[in-house]
């Protein structure tokens, strides 16, 4: 079994469920969410898939969300023929990296856990249709191999042979099915998939109360004198709307009529959509347009309100608990009014109503549309009277019992992340790494950490000189005007008499550490001025290569005197340092001199970046960075020695380690990001305050995307190494390193042309001058495919 990291990712996938809609939906959806990242923190990463993918991007409230488009269409006729192809005839050379391509299928693989969030699903009474589709939103994940539980929902019956026949094919496959109720149990035991089920209270019930929707609604309500009155809410439903008319029963006429008895009554009528999308003039998870047409046909708004707009699960929530009872037709409404300890009537259409209201004793409060058919609109509305009379007469008792039962219902309704997360124990030490480098092993690389971030500098003047997003010079400039430090070790490139050289010093003021934005691509022994620290009377953050900061660690380990000194130690990814002469020699292929100039900027601007020589009279030349520093670096020419053999690349030993994050979709954000990993509570706290002050703009990144973004420079540190130990071994030199993971034939190759490279440029640098750059560029470019295995 593999060893997990205790920081590694876990990777969940939620479907069936959206932000955007049914607000039922929703308010599963957050709480399952809410829980699972209370337990698992910022290692847990969610693929949201989504059938309203723009909506629910606006909608998600968390950052570690993704949202993947996975309409009924894409997912029906594209990805579910691409999963049976990827099952069937996967064990084919490249056949799985190219179904991946699909983008449901590509999130699939890259999950741990698949939760199905569906309400209901294989239902008789749903149909051919949405059965067929609740089958294939199961197959996909379990096609590709990724186990999938069903969060709490009903099932059944199981009377039609279709259904029955998708039911036993699918569910007994499932890891786990949280059934809602004992109706949905027994359902499960008559086609033997009850032997992983356990039941569990609906997931909404755990949903937890908004401080932000509750001021919302109270802002609201407390300047409406009709909240003041006994107000019943009625929750409508374009569902129980559908199926009413195919039985040619009024649903609408007599929830108008039923409305204004109530308001003849002397109560005050609050129209509720539990499901809406705004802008759409779909019926499909929308109430909107049932409750505008009951709201447009009661004369009396004094005692009537209706709000035309798609509230969040929790602020629905804090309307209902302003009601006195609620009539529902939606069932998420009825999970709300209970949570809220408001006596609800039911109109619903399946067993899961009743299921959940026998959790509390009060069952017999919930009817079904078919009762009235057949029925005169008047004799309808007469049996809805009537059960109303009875909810209001037995109000005393429905509380009771809602009390009596409260507890134990919460308690079943959280025992469905508790299940889901005995689950995910389970199954992530038995997955299989799928690539290199595998995010189970994450601390292998990165070292002890606390969360991994990305974002960028909120000042524009910042991010426009830094190398990726300008995080480190904003984490320095915003500590400085708060007074946590007094200065910052900081070094920039320079020019003098025509030579590149650097500075290294403490800056003490905002411009001068601006001023030091930007990577530099050459060998500097900082630590030689070390001294500068010593003398300097006040705080000080460092900025520091992994070598280095290791090297500084072991100094101030000695030094108390300098260790108080030190606020926070910040570390940059390292693939490896060069000479000098990779920089003099792009300078000289470029066409550029350092006659006169002042500063070298190694890589500034957009995605990749450019280069700038910068010159006293304020002149400023580009050149690609890309096709001249980048070619000869990445290359391995002028490569230092050491740096061939080092296997520290993201600076364990600082309290904040910043990088790029080479990913495809990065190039589509609007602002280029920097990677931030977070190792101590020092430099957690400080870096949140800098978040706070709105100095650095960001979100969660996982560490899977942290590796991933360094692939390349990790491969040739960690594949390669038995390489590199062969080849010094054939030397006698007896060099010891982490090669646990594989070496392939392209490793090898890779690790031989660097090393020829380095060896080439140190001893024929003019016969390295003499090949155009547009052959090293491609040669480059070579070299990074085969570490690309």
């Amino acid at each position: 079994m593999k060893r997990v990291s205790k920081n590694s990712d876990i990777n969940i996938a939620v479907t069936a469920a959206s932000y955007s809609g049914n607000k039922g939906a929703a308010a599963m959806l957050q709480s399952s969410l809410t829980q699972l990242y209370e337990i698992y923190g910022s290692k847990l990463n969610v693929k949201l898939m989504s059938v309203y993918p723009d909506a629910d991007r606006k909608q998600v409230p968390f950052d570690f969300v993704e949202v993947v488009p996975a309409t009924p269409e894409k997912l029906v006729f594209l990805a579910f023929p691409l999963a049976v192809i990827y099952k069937g005839l996967g064990w084919l050379p490249g056949m799985k990296a190219l179904l991946g391509k699909n983008k449901i299928i590509a999130a699939y693989k890259d999950t741990d856990l698949v939760i199905d969030e569906a309400g209901i699903s294989f239902s008789d009474n749903r149909g051919f249709v949405m059965n067929t589709y609740a089958f294939i939103t199961m197959a996909v994940p379990k096609l590709v191999g990724v186990p999938v539980v069903k969060y709490s929902q009903a099932m059944g019956s199981f009377e039609n042979f279709i259904n029955r026949a998708y039911a036993k094919i699918i569910l007994p496959k499932m890891e786990l099915i949280c059934a809602r109720g004992e109706i949905t149990m027994e359902n499960l035991r008559s086609i033997g998939a009850d032997k992983k089920a356990v039941i569990c209270a609906d997931g909404a019930f755990s949903m937890k109360d908004s401080p932000k929707a509750a001021e919302k609604v109270e802002d609201r309500v407390s300047k409406d004198a009709f909240f003041g009155g006994d107000v019943v809410g009625l929750s409508l439903s374009s569902v129980v709307d559908k199926k009413c008319r195919k039985l040619n029963i009024n649903y609408r006429g007599i929830m108008v009529r039923f409305a204004q008895y109530l308001i003849k009554r002397g109560y005050n009528v609050l129209l509720i959509a539990n499901a809406a999308r705004m802008g759409s003039v779909k019926a499909r998870n929308n109430d909107l347009m049932v409750c505008d047409d009951i709201y447009g046909r009661i004369g009396d708004k004094e005692h009537i309100r209706w709000y035309h707009e798609e509230m969040d699960a929790e602020e629905i929530r804090e309307y209902i608990g302003r009601c006195r009872f609620l009539v529902a037709s939606r069932f998420h409404a009825m999970i709300g009014a209970l949570e809220k300890k408001v006596p609800v009537l039911l109109i619903g259409w399946s067993h899961k109503y009743k299921e959940v209201l026998d959790m509390f004793e009060i069952g017999a409060y919930a009817s079904d549309y078919k009762e009235m058919k057949g029925m005169s609109g008047r004799d309808a509305l007469k049996k809805l009277i009537n059960d109303f009379k009875k909810l209001e007469k037995d109000e005393e008792s429905i509380r009771e019992s809602i009390d009596l039962h409260y507890d134990e219902v919460m308690e079943s309704s959280e025992k469905n992340i508790l299940e889901i997360g005995n689950v995910i124990e389970e199954v992530l030490p038995e997955r299989k790494a799928k690539k290199f480098p595998d995010r189970l092993e994450s601390e292998k690389y990165i070292g002890d950490f606390i969360e991994c971030r990305r974002g960028y500098a909120t000042d524009e003047s910042i991010r426009k000189n830094a190398a990726s997003g300008g995080v480190v010079t904003a984490l320095l400039v915003s500590l400085l005007k708060s007074g946590d430090i007094d200065g910052a070790f900081v070094t920039k490139t320079v020019v003098r008499n025509g030579e590149l050289t650097y500075e290294s010093f403490i800056a003490t003021d905002e411009e001068t550490i601006k001023s030091c934005s930007s990577s530099i691509y050459m060998y500097m022994p900082l630590l030689k001025d070390i001294d500068k620290i010593r003398s300097f009377n006040g705080k000080v953050a460092v900025v520091l290569t992994p070598c280095q900061l290791k090297a500084f660690d072991a100094i101030i380990n000695k030094d108390n005197g300098l260790k108080e000194k030190i606020v926070l130690k910040l570390g940059l990814f390292c693939s490896g340092n060069h000479l000098k002469e990779a920089t003099l020699l792009s300078l000289e292929k470029a066409g550029l001199s350092l006659e006169n100039a002042d500063r070298l900027y190694y890589r500034r601007g957009a995605w990749r970046g450019k280069s700038t020589l910068c010159y006293k009279d304020g002149t400023e030349k580009d050149f690609s960075y890309e096709q001249t520093l980048c070619a000869y670096k990445n290359a391995y020419f002028f490569e230092r020695k050491e740096c061939m053999l080092c296997q520290e690349h993201f600076a364990k030993a600082a309290d904040i380690s910043f990088g790029d994050i080479w990913l495809k979709k990065m190039k589509k954000e609007p602002h280029k990001c920097t990677g931030v990993i977070l190792r101590t509570g020092k430099g957690k706290e400080l870096y949140e305050k800098c978040v706070n002050a709105g100095d650095i703009t960001e979100r969660h990144m996982s560490s899977a995307d942290c590796l991933k973004g360094q692939k390349r420079a990790l491969a040739f540190k960690y594949r390669a190494a038995k390489a590199k130990e062969d080849y010094y071994r054939k030397q006698g030199k007896n060099i010891k390193l982490d090669t646990s993971e594989k070496c392939l034939l392209p490793h090898r190759i890779a690790f031989r042309l660097a090393e020829m490279d380095r060896q080439f440029s140190e001893k024929h640098p003019d016969k390295l001058k003499k090949i155009p750059m547009k052959l090293i560029y491609y040669y480059m470019c070579l070299i990074r495919v085969l570490l690309s295995f």
